[in-house]
């Protein structure tokens, strides 16, 4: 019973008493803790302040990379369009070679056309001034005949508004061997002086076919004398050497053939003319 009382007489003093060593290292930790605390927060702070400036720093990095990578891309298009320019230069330049080449050759072909009309333009004087020399009109049985021909054809309607289209019938009649009708619309065209050189060659033909030699020599004569460089020009010059042969003109028969084979050697009728010839001599 004397020991609690004792204890609580002496607790007071107990309390009064200096702290212990225990308590004062628990003291100083604890401030050492706080401190402690501040450098970590710090520290945190400065980690969190670099690690923007790593966030910056990669960024730019990359920002740049990219710059780099576009300027690269761009370089190598850069060096292929140099590639294509050097291509095409070199293609332009052998462009250019190739006109002026072709210019020269236009320029000595038109110097090689030159000279061939000229050297035509003698060559059918030539033969004009033989048709001109040719005193060949139609013989006046022919004549007749012509007009009983003309006479029997079948009629069609004499419109001038419509000659043109007269004409393209005229040519359809002769190719279907229509040869009265046909000749009867060419000389109608002959009267209104209408492709003077062509109706003459139609006449010229439906004579010669008909064996109206003296008459084809006429119309060939006077088509030619209208258009000496017409297409039909080779056609025209072996049938008037072949109407002179059937007449016995054995002169004006192989100067025709002559003229025929000089102006237009390349011709089918130039080949015939050559074989006419070449069978005349064997005989």
């Amino acid at each position: 019973m004397k020991k609690p009382y004792l204890f609580l007489l002496l607790f007071p003093f107990f309390c009064l008493a200096e702290p212990s060593a225990f308590e004062k290292q628990s003291g100083a930790t604890k401030n050492d803790l706080k401190a402690l605390q501040s450098v970590v927060t710090k520290l945190q702070q400065k980690v969190e302040t670099i690690q923007q400036a790593q966030e910056g720093i990669l960024s730019f990095h990359e920002s740049q990379s990219s710059k780099i990578q576009q300027q690269l891309i761009q370089a190598t298009q850069n060096a292929k369009d140099i590639e294509e320019l050097k291509t095409q230069t070199e293609l332009y330049k052998k462009l250019q070679q190739q006109v002026e080449t072709n210019t020269q050759n236009i320029t000595l072909l038109k110097t090689q056309i030159q000279e061939l009309n000229t050297s035509l333009k003698t060559l059918n004087q030539t033969i004009l001034d033989e048709l001109k020399k040719l005193n060949t009109t139609p013989t006046q049985d022919e004549s007749n005949v012509t007009n009983v021909d003309s006479a029997k054809s079948v009629a069609f309607t004499k419109d001038k508004a419509k000659k043109a289209e007269i004409f393209t019938q005229a040519q359809d009649l002769f190719k279907k061997t229509e040869y009265d009708s046909a000749k009867a619309r060419f000389e109608w065209l002959l009267t209104l002086n209408y492709k003077k050189a062509e109706n003459h060659f139609y006449l010229g033909e439906i004579a010669f076919i008909n064996k109206a030699h003296n008459d084809a020599i006429y119309h060939y004569k006077q088509s030619a004398l209208a258009n000496d460089r017409a297409k039909y020009m080779p056609t025209l010059l072996l049938h008037t050497a072949q109407s002179f042969n059937a007449i016995k003109d054995t002169k004006n028969y192989n100067k025709f053939l002559d003229s025929l084979i000089s102006n237009y050697p390349t011709s089918k009728e130039a080949q015939n003319a050559k074989k006419l010839k070449e069978k005349k001599d064997k005989k």
